[in-house]
């Protein structure tokens, strides 16, 4: 099947409920979401380092987004005790948040490609395999 088949398949068949394409950017496509899944991607585990790291993102709007992304099973919630007592909570992704990545990236791709004067000081369009592999000479 070629790509504009699979998209026609995934909006006009039966079988769906809603269509997939949708569903996934219903929670993606969220104010903070793709922010605070790359914090999370990037290993950022706790509550305020997030908070920390996301300028102008509300307490409230992270909370919410970290219970959505626990109730679609992309991030685990963990309470670390010390004597019985919570001394910390720790959110980690799970193997079915880790499948989100490719996602990101590909739009990261897109967007420095096709977007690139939203993206760069300079405007103009770079390919993120150029630009990582500059961060590695």
């Amino acid at each position: 099947m070629k790509l504009s088949e699979d998209i026609d398949y995934l909006y006009e068949s039966l079988e769906f409920k809603q269509c997939p394409i949708e569903v996934a950017f219903m929670i993606l496509g969220k104010k903070w979401s793709a922010a605070i899944l790359k914090e999370l991607l990037r290993g950022v585990s706790q509550f305020n380092r997030i908070e920390e790291n996301l300028d102008g993102i509300n307490p409230r709007i992270l909370s919410i987004r970290l219970k959505e992304f626990r109730q679609f099973g992309l991030i685990k919630r963990r309470i670390i005790t010390e004597n019985d007592e919570p001394i910390k909570i720790d959110y980690e992704v799970t193997d079915s948040g880790q499948e989100i990545a490719p996602i990101l990236i590909a739009a990261a791709r897109f967007s420095m490609t096709r977007m690139s004067k939203s993206v760069f000081d300079d405007g103009l369009p770079r390919e993120l395999e150029t630009i990582l592999e500059s961060l590695e000479e």
